[in-house]
């Protein structure tokens, strides 16, 4: 991978990222992805690390089962620190945050990523945010929300520059969960408007992205969040990068 710059989305990058946030799913049991695995049963909470001896990327693994993450994402905020966040995606990431710290400072690398998609995004934008070192950058794909007006103050100072949410524009789950003035995005927002060919669009001016939520809201209220899922799948975020699954495989445990 290339080394980041501030505040500059890398397609090469977010393209070898997706294909390790898609290979999360797969527990990295395939013979095409084959990565040292961390796992937490009480949470179902799973994570790949995979390193060449100078990246290293820690993924997160999105749910699951989305009709029952859907509705704990209603779940009230946690305090931690002089922030908060959502309780259960912090009960998540805390669940394996010390097997990932030990496990990576084992590994001889150079630059440490996070990625992951959906949930799993946001379960690597908090691990990254209290993570004790230096991170290289995180991209996301499809995430939510995680966290308060002060933990994306927080979490700007630190990494802000280095994150990119990437967020396809049909997909809703960026858009919740819908607490207005409870939750907001952290990092840089990289938007593919619903034809990919015309995107992506970096950090969109608020009128645009209040229109977004707007539309997005109606259709949830008209069809039902379930029914608007299929947008949100990873394959929709995989299909902006055509080869993000090939450039995953040259990383090694």
């Amino acid at each position: 991978m290339k080394p980041a710059i501030a505040h500059q989305y890398d397609a090469a990058n977010a393209r070898f990222l997706a294909g390790l946030a898609a290979a999360a799913y797969e527990g990295g049991e395939s013979a095409e992805c084959e990565h040292d695995v961390v796992h937490a049963p009480q949470t179902d909470t799973r994570a790949i690390i995979a390193s060449d001896g100078q990246d290293c990327v820690v993924a997160f693994r999105g749910t699951q089962d989305l009709r029952n993450w859907l509705t704990d994402l209603d779940c009230a905020l946690a305090r931690v620190g002089g922030h908060r966040v959502h309780r259960g995606f912090y009960e998540a990431v805390e669940s394996v945050r010390g097997e990932i710290v030990a496990r990576v400072q084992g590994l001889k690398r150079e630059r440490l990523w996070f990625t992951g998609h959906s949930l799993g995004g946001a379960l690597a934008m908090l691990c990254a945010h209290g993570w004790d070192g230096a991170v290289e950058g995180v991209y996301t794909f499809g995430q939510p929300r995680a966290g308060d007006a002060a933990f994306r103050n927080e979490y700007n100072e630190r990494l802000g520059a280095a994150t990119f949410r990437v967020v396809h524009g049909d997909d809703i789950v960026p858009r919740v969960p819908w607490v207005p003035g409870h939750y907001y995005h952290a990092g840089h927002e990289v938007f593919y408007p619903m034809d990919p060919a015309k995107g992506p669009v970096l950090d969109r001016p608020w009128w645009a992205r209040l229109a977004g939520e707007v539309c997005a809201l109606v259709g949830e209220l008209r069809h039902g969040r379930l029914a608007l899922l299929d947008d949100h799948h990873m394959r929709r975020y995989l299909a902006l990068y055509p080869d993000a699954r090939a450039l995953a495989t040259h990383l090694q445990p």
